[in-house]
């Protein structure tokens, strides 16, 4: 069985989680929620994608420079899928799991494979069902290991001719895309401006001033971190922390500190 998934978290807890067994996990260590997708199977796109991840976020470059380097690896593995093979693409109820489950479909069109999926938000609901608690995950990666081998033995599904066609036309539609944003809402990947999550960055800002009316200003890190925990969409805190740099300079944040690290700086809202 070939396993296919996005995240480089999720990617490690499906490697262990599978550790004993003969399958081969094929991770994608890249958020298709954010960024250019245009072309991103291809070498000019995923230049073009790791050039403004780089440009974009504060973190290291060799931080990119190694996920570029899987991201690569991973994508040759799927392309060298041989007819025969069964493969399970992992997804979730959010925009950049469902936007790999699409153009995984778009780029096996051509092979003569056995598709199916686990959608982990759907199986651990099902999994939980009848009992008192209920857990909502926004990523494959809020999953451990014994629960992504419970999913995988009980909640597996085939994709359908049909559904598999309407991935692959999905898949590429994105590759063509010129959006720099995405979200998932009601089933559907929607196209979306940069400033998607800025108005809810600013309130959530504003509501920390009131809750600590004794701080001028706000530890940015802990902005990042309480967006992190409300947004309604799966985030990246090198997402929040981006666009919180943006909103300082369309002066609608202000910020003493340092913004080269989100922990150097602190921010009010103007």
């Amino acid at each position: 069985m070939i396993h296919l998934v996005f995240g480089a978290a999720a990617a490690g807890s499906l490697h262990h989680a599978f550790r004993r067994e003969n399958h081969t996990i094929i991770g994608f260590p890249i958020d298709y929620s954010i960024g250019p997708l245009r072309n991103i199977h291809e070498s000019s796109g995923s230049n073009h994608y790791f050039a403004w991840a780089q440009s974009s976020f504060h973190t290291t470059w060799d931080y990119f420079k190694g996920d570029q380097a899987v991201y690569r690896e991973s994508l040759q593995q799927l392309l060298a899928i041989k007819n025969g093979e069964q493969v399970t693409i992992w997804t979730c109820e959010n925009a950049t799991e469902q936007i790999g489950l699409r153009i995984s479909c778009y780029l096996l069109r051509d092979k003569d494979v056995e598709l199916r999926f686990v959608n982990t938000y759907k199986a651990m609901h099902a999994s939980m069902k009848g009992q008192d608690v209920r857990i909502d995950i926004r990523h494959t990666n809020g999953c451990c290991a014994k629960e992504l081998t419970h999913f995988y033995k009980h909640y597996t599904c085939p994709i359908s001719e049909e559904l598999r066609s309407d991935y692959v036309q999905n898949g590429e539609s994105l590759l063509s895309s010129k959006s720099m944003a995405r979200s998932w809402r009601q089933g559907e990947i929607v196209d979306e401006l940069e400033t998607k999550d800025d108005s809810f960055i600013l309130d959530c800002a504003t509501r920390l001033h009131h809750e600590m009316p004794h701080l001028e200003y706000i530890d940015a890190i802990r902005l990042v971190g309480d967006v992190l925990g409300n947004a309604e969409q799966s985030l990246s805190d090198i997402w929040i922390e981006y666009r919180v740099r943006s909103l300082i300079h369309s002066k609608q944040l202000a910020y003493e500190g340092d913004l080269q690290s989100m922990r150097m700086y602190k921010v009010k809202v103007v």
